[in-house]
C-alpha cells in the first residue's frame, strides 16, 4: 500500500472516532459500513467503491459487504447495494472449514496432531461423503451427520494420499472427536468451537456439518481473522505447513474446485499464490464458501479481508467472490478503480 503502517493505524482510529467508537478495539457488532459516515471518501475508498459497483468481476455478484483490516482492526468497509452489512448473518458454507480446522488444532496443539489427523485436515485421508445432504434437521448429532442418513462418509483406499476436496475428511475427524455434539442447545458444536476461537458464531442445526454448515457474519468472522494475524491460535504460525498441491492437474490431485492457477491446500484452507518470473510465491490464505463468503489473510499475516454475500443458487460463487475481493483490494491499494 502507499500508506505506511503508522498511517494505516491512524486511519483506522479516525474511522472509529468519526463513528463514535473511539480508537479502542472495534465493536464486532458494528452494523454500519465502516467509513461511510465520512463527509467525503478518500481517493482509495472511492476507487474501492467504484470497483465494487462497476468492475467486471464484481458487478454481476449482487449485494455484498467488503472489509479490509490489519492486526489493529478494520481499516475500511463498504456495502455494494443494500441489505448486506458487517453484521448480516448468512450461511458461510466452506468458510466453515477454516474455523473447524482452527478450533481442532487449537484443541489438540499442532505438535500433538497425528499424521492421520493432518491428512483429514488437508483432505488427503480418503474419507469422502457420498451425498450433499446438509444435516440440518433439529437434534441431529455430529455422529448422525456422518452416517448414512445424511453425509454417508466412506473410506476410499485409492484416494488415500490424494487431494480430494470434500467435507468427508473433516466429518470423520469430528466423528472421532465431538460425536455427540448437536447444532443447537447444550453441548452444541458452537459450545465447543467458540471458546476455543474466542468467537461468537451463532448456533444453527446445520453446525453438525463441520466442513460446511456454519453461519456467521463478516464481523463475527473478523474476530477469527484478527486472532490469526495476532498469533492467538496454534494455527497462526502453521498456515503453510502440511500443504499439498490442490490445482487441477497437480500431482496427486483427484478432485478440486480451484480454478485460479497453481494453489495448495493446508490445514483447512487454501494457500493462494502467483507466479512471477517463473517462481510461484504465496500471496495469501483463504477459505471461500460455495455461496460466496470469502475470508482471506495475506501471506505476511499483516492484513485480512472478507467479502460477505449469500447466493445459494449460484455456480462457483466462492471463486467469483475471490476474484471480486482481490480486485477491490487492488483498487483500494492503488487508488485507481479497476475495470
Amino acid at each position: 500500500m502507499k500508506r505506511s503502517g503508522t498511517t494505516q493505524l491512524l486511519w483506522a482510529c479516525t474511522l472509529w472516532t468519526l463513528g463514535g467508537g473511539g480508537c479502542g478495539a472495534p465493536d464486532a457488532g458494528e452494523d454500519a459500513a465502516l467509513g461511510t459516515s465520512r463527509a467525503a471518501l478518500t481517493v482509495y475508498e472511492q476507487a474501492a467503491l467504484d470497483t465494487a459497483n462497476n468492475s467486471a468481476s464484481c458487478k454481476p455478484l449482487g449485494n455484498f459487504y467488503w472489509e479490509l483490516g490489519n492486526g489493529a482492526g478494520p481499516l475500511h468497509g463498504l456495502s455494494k447495494g443494500s441489505g448486506v452489512t458487517a453484521t448480516t448473518v448468512m450461511p458461510i458454507a466452506s468458510a466453515s472449514k477454516w474455523l473447524y480446522a482452527g478450533a481442532y488444532v487449537q484443541s489438540k496443539g499442532y505438535a500433538n496432531l497425528t499424521a492421520a489427523e493432518k491428512k483429514r485436515l488437508n483432505f488427503t485421508s480418503g474419507y469422502l461423503d457420498e451425498n450433499t445432504t446438509l444435516c440440518d434437521a433439529a437434534g441431529t448429532t455430529v455422529s448422525a451427520c456422518y452416517g448414512p442418513s445424511f453425509k454417508d462418509v466412506t473410506y476410499r483406499l485409492l484416494q488415500n494420499g490424494r487431494f480430494f476436496y470434500n467435507g468427508g475428511h473433516m466429518q470423520k475427524l469430528a466423528l472421532d472427536d465431538i460425536p455427540v455434539r448437536r447444532g443447537t442447545g447444550v453441548l452444541s458444536v458452537m459450545d465447543w468451537l467458540n471458546p476455543l476461537l474466542g468467537t461468537t458464531f451463532p448456533e444453527s442445526d446445520s453446525d453438525v456439518a463441520v466442513a460446511g454448515g456454519f453461519s456467521g457474519s463478516a464481523a463475527q468472522y473478523r474476530v477469527f481473522l484478527l486472532n490469526l494475524l495476532n498469533n492467538q491460535y496454534a494455527l497462526s504460525s502453521k498456515l503453510t505447513v502440511d500443504a499439498v498441491p490442490a490445482w487441477p492437474g497437480g500431482p496427486d490431485v483427484a478432485s478440486t474446485p480451484w480454478s485460479g492457477g497453481e494453489a495448495y491446500y493446508g490445514l483447512g484452507h487454501w494457500i493462494e499464490g502467483e507466479t512471477v518470473n517463473g517462481v510461484w510465491t504465496v500471496t495469501g490464505h483463504s477459505s471461500a464458501g460455495a455461496f460466496g463468503f470469502y475470508p482471506w489473510v495475506n501471506a505476511a499475516r499483516t492484513r485480512y479481508m472478507v467479502l460477505a454475500r449469500n447466493r445459494q443458487f449460484g455456480d462457483g460463487d466462492g471463486e467469483k467472490s475471490r476474484a471480486c475481493a482481490q480486485t477491490v483490494l487492488k483498487a483500494y491499494d492503488t487508488g485507481v478503480a479497476q475495470p
